[in-house]
């Protein structure tokens, strides 16, 4: 038999809590992971929780982020995983979505693409997991391809 789940958040602690962790690196700006409906805990609110205080959130996949573009939020969101298949670019062109980068086919996509604004985008280095992102040893010409294109950002 399953048992019912209640999660409840408070969204003043989120607020002190992210807050907090952000003095551990000063110099360094944290995005706010909210995927997965901020981990069964309400993606809207915590988003509204953390909006003006996050320099941006991260969601795993573009019907997360419309979600969130949807219920007015407007902070930079990124695509941890990026994009699932080519036709969703013209989805997070125009919702304003950055990307992570992780595959070959992602790139080409991406390259092949005419945004109406540049695409910022973060490049995935699989640093041991083997699950997703360029190889060490591959990064670098990834990264300069990418950097030659004018409708994204690095």
């Amino acid at each position: 038999m399953a048992r019912p789940l209640i999660a409840e958040i408070d969204l003043d602690a989120l607020r002190h809590n992210y807050r907090l962790a952000c003095e551990c690196s000063p110099e360094s700006r944290c995005v706010a992971v909210i995927k997965a409906d901020a981990y069964g805990h309400g993606a809207v609110a915590c988003a509204r929780a953390l909006e003006g205080i996050a320099p941006a959130f991260a969601v795993a996949c573009i019907e997360e982020a419309l979600t969130l573009r949807e219920a007015g939020i407007t902070a930079p969101i990124v695509l941890l995983e990026g994009i699932f298949t080519a036709d969703e670019l013209a989805q997070a062109d125009e919702l304003g979505l950055w990307m992570a980068v992780h595959s070959d086919w992602q790139v080409e996509a991406l390259l092949g693409q005419r945004p109406s604004r540049p695409i910022p985008v973060w490049l995935k280095v699989d640093s041991g997991m083997h699950r997703l992102g360029f190889t060490p040893e591959r990064v670098e010409a990834v990264w300069r391809r990418l950097a030659a294109a004018p409708e994204l950002r690095l």
